[in-house]
């Protein structure tokens, strides 16, 4: 029955996240939750996501050779860093430095256009900049290295693990189902993530006046909340993964 343990812990989480909005103020709950990578939950997730790291080799999660447990222990080594890059905004500060003519203090693109003459909004970790033909081949690099440290390495591992884990799934492998409950908070942070914008474009509105009322405060919430789980979730995977494979269960069951 250990494989109960992520829903369990998923709704117990997502419950705690509930009451949490439920009980605060927009207001209160947006300073608590968000605020540029300062709040006191934001600051709070680092650990976890830190923590990642030193578990991963102390108690290693993965079977079979040496080079093979050391070359997927360094894979989750680099996601898991690439993790505190994205909450602590090295990425941001490290694109500032390289690039100040492009890159304000912000975080934000500026001085370029788009094709149609318009400016370049956002930072420049978006595809909108890696397209743009003004934005330096070296700061395009950059945010290519950045993905494929990031996401590129995720996704490998992502694949290397699909078809043992979507079998898992239906075995009641404890570790699949930790694995997979990882994903759905993940899923949860985008959709948070891209709500607020959706919402104000259905009813018109700026977006300070949603950040300040109770759905924006939902998705913050929620958005936060779920980025915390996310790295509570990777490391339930390794603790069950390393505790069941240095018991020697059966073969079939290896991740």
């Amino acid at each position: 029955m250990s494989w109960l343990a992520a829903p369990l812990l998923f709704a117990m989480c997502v419950t705690a996240l509930f009451v949490t909005w439920v009980v605060m103020e927009p207001a209160a709950l947006r300073h608590a939750f968000d605020m540029d990578g300062r709040s006191t939950f934001e600051l709070a997730t680092i650990p976890f996501y830190a923590a990642i790291i030193p578990i991963v080799w102390w108690k290693c999660p993965f079977t079979g050779s040496r080079r093979r447990r050391t070359l997927l222990c360094l894979a989750v080594t680099c996601v898991a860093f690439m993790a505190v890059v994205k909450e602590l905004d090295w990425h941001l500060a490290a694109m500032q430095q390289l690039f100040p003519s492009i890159v304000g203090a912000d975080g934000n693109v500026h001085g370029l256009v788009k094709p149609n003459g318009a400016p370049l909004t956002g930072t420049p970790f978006k595809m909108r900049f890696l397209t743009n033909g003004a934005v330096p081949f070296a700061a395009k690099a950059c945010v290519l290295l950045y993905f494929g440290a990031f996401f590129g390495v995720f996704a490998v591992l992502l694949a290397y693990y699909s078809v043992k884990l979507f079998k898992g799934f239906f075995r009641l492998h404890p570790t699949a189902w930790s694995v997979c409950f990882f994903g759905g908070s993940g899923v949860m942070v985008a959709v948070m993530d891209r709500l607020p914008a959706w919402y104000r474009h259905v009813n018109g509105l700026g977006k300070d006046e949603v950040i300040s009322n109770s759905f924006g405060s939902f998705c913050t919430c929620f958005e936060e909340g779920g980025e915390m789980m996310i790295a509570i979730f990777a490391i339930l995977a390794i603790l069950q993964a390393h505790s069941i494979y240095t018991r020697q269960i059966k073969p079939h069951c290896e991740l």
